[in-house]
C-alpha cells in the first residue's frame, strides 16, 4: 500500500505546501501584515519541500516496519 512513489510524494508536497502557505498568509493578514508575493512564494516553497520530505520519510519508515 505505502510504496515509495514519486508521484504521490510530489502530490502530497504540493497539496500540503499550498494549504500551509494559505493558512500562514491568512494568519499574517489577521495580525495586520500586508500581503507580499515574495513571502507567499517563500511559504509555498518551504511548505512543499517540508511536506514532500515528511511524506517520503513516512513511506520509508512504513516500508521498513512492514518488512520486519
Amino acid at each position: 500500500m505505502a510504496t515509495i512513489n514519486k508521484k504521490r510524494i510530489i502530490t502530497a508536497g504540493l497539496i500540503g505546501g499550498t494549504i500551509f502557505s494559505i493558512v500562514v498568509t491568512l494568519f499574517d493578514y489577521f495580525f495586520g501584515r500586508e500581503f507580499s508575493w515574495s513571502r507567499f512564494v517563500f511559504y509555498f516553497v518551504f511548505g512543499c519541500l517540508m511536506y514532500g520530505f515528511l511524506t517520503y520519510r513516512n513511506f520509508k519508515k512504513y516500508n521498513k516496519n512492514k518488512n520486519l
